[in-house]
């Protein structure tokens, strides 16, 4: 008897027990957000994460690949940057530091710094305003949000989008084309693409994951003549790895890059 009696005790207490972590998982269960809501949960500002923006041009034989591969953050924002071209299966590469002041390049052997706009065509106001303050994210138009598709996987939340509006496409390719260029050069010929191009769409990713943003990919497609393909592309991810972010001392202790005035006085 005393063995029943102490078998049943332990089959209350369990069950007592098991009733109680039930009812914790009933209060811990979170509310299901609807499309509104994940979109008022991506548009919190991030400090810090990784963005990849790219333009690729194509034909039915060839691409040709420009592509900044982009780690940001810190109190003053600075921007480490890897460049890529890459046309007829030989890829370039550069790795470079900006902050509010310069851009400090890595020569290899030496580190040389120089005027971002008078280089590349474009301004740290510019690559902020692409990046950090990307408008899809934090403050989309009523058109973007009422053509997103959700699915929900517990507490992840995926948006995605096809749009074919000309004006949103334009917004979102702009920024892009403005602020992925490596020299002036080529930013004159993303200027013509601007120009010329024929906007096809667009494609949108977002994924809302415990009530923080985790990516973001939107990619625009154009026509350029009868031959030629453009896709532009930012994707964002990683975000808040780099919030002390700085620009090392090997860099701010760069040398005047040189120029070619300089070296014909030489």
């Amino acid at each position: 008897m005393k063995v029943k009696k102490v078998f049943i005790g332990i089959s209350l207490t369990a069950v007592f027990l098991l009733s109680g972590c039930s009812q914790q998982q009933q209060k811990k269960a979170e509310p299901v957000l609807n499309k509104t809501q994940v979109v008022q949960k991506a548009k919190k500002s991030f400090k810090s994460g990784q963005v990849i923006q790219s333009v690729t041009l194509g034909t039915d034989t060839s691409n040709q690949v420009v592509l900044a591969n982009t780690t940001f953050g810190g109190n003053s924002t600075v921007y480490h940057i890897t460049n890529q071209t890459t046309s007829s299966g030989k890829t370039q590469s550069s790795e470079e530091w900006v902050n509010l002041n310069n851009v400090y390049i890595n020569g290899q052997d030496t580190w040389y710094k120089a005027d971002l706009e008078k280089l590349t065509g474009h301004s740290y106001a510019e690559l902020t305003d692409a990046i950090m303050n990307n408008k899809l994210i934090s403050d989309p138009s009523d058109k973007l949000v009422k053509v997103y598709k959700m699915k929900r996987n517990k507490s992840t939340y995926t948006l995605t989008a096809k749009v074919t509006d000309k004006v949103l496409m334009k917004k979102a390719a702009e920024p892009i084309f403005n602020t992925t260029p490596q020299s002036t050069a080529q930013a004159k010929i993303f200027k013509q693409i601007q120009k010329y191009g024929k906007y096809k769409y667009m494609t949108v990713k977002m994924v809302v994951k415990n009530k923080k943003l985790a990516t973001f990919n939107v990619f625009v497609y154009m026509k350029l003549g009868k031959m030629m393909t453009v896709k532009v592309g930012q994707s964002y991810g990683n975000f808040g790895s780099h919030d002390f972010l700085k620009v090392p001392a090997s860099a701010t202790n760069a040398k005047p890059l040189p120029t070619t005035k300089n070296n014909k006085k030489k």
